[in-house]
């Protein structure tokens, strides 16, 4: 109760004294109770002070360090705060609070992320490393000899960063990554030639026709096949998928015209072959695109004639019979 009489100042400073004092209070509570570690927001461990949760930190910083490299660190946030000890908790040593926190905590590190449509989908320790891994990528998809139009790119967003990853999945082999991209969900299935067999026997093992296995082939003269040759008898569904662009280049047979002439000195239906005709022959450049070496569109760009044909002449008997 406010004494009778008090002035307006005298009450002021009542209330200014009531706070500072709760306000004191408060302050001596907080420095009293125990300091816990936080891990995304909850408590993991209790010690007495600040100064030894932080301790705690260091040593697990230190040992995570040992394990995974000098630039490895926490992947969750870690953090302290006055809290009073959960029920069944207790005051532990930094060093056991440290062994409790590395049990909570994924290490990470710096390493190179490489990136599918904005998703990591692999992560290695160098940016070179990343890049031979795509260029491995895209030479598995290049058809051998080729002549490229452009070099050869990825459908879809593909890139290269640098962030942080859990350090147990971060591949040192560039070789690794470049069958994982390769393989995907589904990796590709290969026959290998053994002795005596043909193509056509191979690709109604597989429930082929000639035609499908030479598509799944094209670099490859399925009429000389020699053993141990590597043949793709079923597709893989890869992560990426590699665009090439090339040209190839072929030589076409070009049909020979039939001309027709009336004869009168022939009896009448009579056919005498005055000249017979023969092909020419064409060089053709194809500009083919090809997604993960599966052809999906072709187009003649050049055409060369090497050779003309030779028109056949056929006279026809136009006389009594």
């Amino acid at each position: 109760m406010f004494r009778t009489g008090m002035s307006w100042g005298e009450r002021v400073v009542y209330w200014l004294v009531i706070f500072g004092l709760l306000v004191l209070l408060f302050l001596y509570r907080r420095a009293t109770l125990p300091v816990a570690i936080f891990v995304n927001g909850n408590p993991v461990a209790w010690v007495s002070n600040q100064r030894l949760a932080h301790r705690a930190i260091e040593l697990a910083r230190e040992e995570l360090r040992k394990q995974y490299g000098s630039d490895a660190d926490f992947a969750e946030t870690v953090e302290v705060g006055s809290l009073p000890i959960a029920s069944g908790e207790s005051l532990i040593s930094p060093f056991e609070a440290a062994k409790i926190l590395l049990a909570r905590v994924s290490p990470v590190k710096w390493s190179w992320l490489i990136k599918l449509n904005d998703k990591v989908v692999a992560a290695v320790k160098s940016k070179e490393e990343a890049e031979q891994t795509l260029e491995m990528v895209k030479a598995h998809f290049t058809p051998t000899n080729a002549i490229l139009v452009k070099p050869p790119y990825f459908k879809e967003k593909v890139d290269v960063q640098r962030g942080k990853f859990a350090a147990t999945k971060i591949v040192t082999n560039a070789e690794t990554v470049a069958r994982r991209l390769i393989g995907g969900l589904e990796p590709q299935q290969y026959h290998v030639v053994k002795a005596g067999e043909v193509a056509i026997r191979i690709a109604r093992r597989y429930g082929l026709t000639l035609q499908q296995l030479q598509q799944l082939n094209p670099n490859r003269d399925l009429d000389r096949l020699n053993i141990g040759d590597k043949l793709l008898i079923k597709r893989g569904r890869p992560l990426v998928t590699v665009v090439c662009v090339y040209q190839v280049v072929k030589q076409e047979p070009l049909p020979f015209k039939v001309e027709r002439r009336f004869e009168p000195r022939l009896p009448g239906g009579a056919l005498v072959t005055q000249r017979r005709g023969k092909e020419g022959l064409k060089e053709v450049t194809y500009e083919i695109t090809a997604e993960n070496l599966l052809e999906v569109q072709r187009k003649v760009v050049r055409e060369r004639i090497l050779r003309e044909p030779v028109t056949e002449i056929l006279l026809v008997g136009g006389g009594l019979r």
